[in-house]
């Protein structure tokens, strides 16, 4: 792993480590972020891959003056504007910088009922940003300490990511979860809900999987009707309904509901038990190339919702149920179909579920979407500019341009080659802060 150290760069110089993870487990959280910086830090003859899919820029400099990026360039001409005295120059011969990532999937206040944990949710926030993941989804837990630690981070209180959050999982009595959900029974009650959630300052609604078609419909009205986006992981309504009536965002590779299934294989499947959460029965019975999904990828496809795949979360099951390895091809050939078919794929891990390493785990989601037969460059794509457009985003941050926020990470091996070079990280850039090993 990694080891990183914080420093906080002055205008006229770089100063030594104020404290060293020694490994990304021993991060310090309660350290509290620098104002942003008043000088310019120029990072000269890098590689630049810059989240947009484009091939890498060779010889490139970027020079970032407080948290922005000022100038980027394929020479080493730095604009003669520029006061010399505030000038930090670094030359990065020879290593690599991409965007900072994104985790679309990270319960950073955790998802178990009564599991929240104050300094658990500042060790996850400070090894996220250790392993240069600069902005993340909190796709469901607690609404009030959800958002508190969105306005902490916001507010520079304690080190992390970015933060846009969901709160309590909506959900109904007929299939109860041990998560922090807020059960639902009629219309009505969705719909006090999403408000209660909305005036608490949450960024997204979670739907869950005893939602119908019905109240999963009253929620995105409201939702939208108050400038508020909705995320899915869904089981009573389907991944094709729920894209036809308007929501923002799906989640989990597996779409596990009994209506993606034939006929014959839907009623195999509901005499089982435990239905939402039957992934390999459910994976054993669906016909990828049969009707049921291909409308349900169109659909997808056709309203842009993108999907987070969290492949992670499906091996560490695998792991856990060896005698399903037989199903691992099939999920990365569904995840690989949803990309050919024109889907936004986004990068997420569901930490800290299946004891998932909060960072460690997202390079490893990257690997997978290779493995699914991604390519490289376009794997950073997804887990930098396509984040940022789930987001909303995009015009502040995941690509490497000029007057966007400097979130970045410098590489000592170029990741177009092989992806896992990803977690060869020398320093993270977050808001124009420079964190470095």
């Amino acid at each position: 792993m990694v080891a990183i150290s914080f420093l906080f760069i002055s205008p006229t110089m770089i100063p030594n480590a104020a404290s060293t993870i020694q490994t990304p487990l021993t991060v310090m959280p309660n350290q509290r972020l620098a104002q942003n910086n008043a000088g310019i830090i120029i990072l000269e003859n890098a590689t630049v891959i810059d989240g947009t899919g484009d091939l890498p820029k060779p010889n490139t400099t970027i020079v970032i003056n407080g948290s922005r990026i000022a100038d980027l360039s394929n020479n080493a001409t730095v604009n003669s504007d520029l006061p010399f005295a505030a000038k930090n120059v670094i030359n990065l011969t020879g290593k690599y910088i991409i965007p900072g990532l994104f985790d679309m999937h990270a319960h950073v206040a955790n998802v178990l009922k009564n599991s929240y944990n104050q300094s658990e949710s500042e060790d996850m926030l400070s090894m996220l940003l250790a392993y240069g993941i600069t902005t993340i989804r909190n796709t469901g837990g607690p609404t009030e300490q959800s958002v508190a630690l969105k306005k902490n981070i916001s507010e520079g209180k304690i080190m992390g990511p970015q933060i846009f959050t969901a709160g309590q999982l909506l959900n109904t009595p007929q299939i109860p979860v041990p998560f922090v959900e807020k059960q639902v029974v009629t219309e009505q009650d969705v719909r006090q809900e999403v408000r209660n959630q909305i005036e608490a300052g949450v960024d997204y609604v979670k739907l869950y999987v005893g939602l119908t078609p019905n109240l999963a419909q009253a929620a995105i009205h409201e939702a939208h009707s108050n400038g508020t986006k909705v995320i899915g992981h869904l089981y009573l309504t389907s991944w094709t309904d729920a894209a036809n009536l308007g929501i923002d965002a799906l989640t989990h590779g597996v779409p596990v509901s009994p209506f993606l299934l034939s006929k014959e294989s839907k009623q195999k499947f509901l005499e089982s038990g435990d239905h939402p959460f039957n992934h390999f029965l459910w994976l054993d019975l669906v016909d990828l190339n049969g009707p049921e999904i291909n409308e349900m990828i169109k659909a997808v496809a056709s309203n842009s919702i993108p999907v987070d795949p969290t492949l992670d979360i499906y091996e560490a099951m695998i792991k856990e149920e060896p005698q399903y390895q037989y199903l691992w091809p099939k999920i990365l050939q569904l995840t690989k179909m949803l990309y050919d078919n024109g889907v936004t794929i986004l990068s997420g891990t569901d930490i800290p579920n299946f004891d998932l390493v909060p960072g460690a785990s997202l390079h490893h989601e990257l690997e997978i979407l290779v493995e699914a037969g991604i390519p490289p460059l376009e794997v950073i794509k997804i887990a930098t500019k396509n984040g940022a457009q789930a987001l909303g985003i995009e015009e502040d941050v995941g690509t490497i341009e000029p007057r966007k926020q400097a979130d970045m990470i410098i590489l000592s091996d170029n990741p177009v080659d092989e992806i896992s070079n990803t977690k060869k990280i020398e320093a993270v850039i977050n808001d124009g802060q420079l964190i470095e090993s």
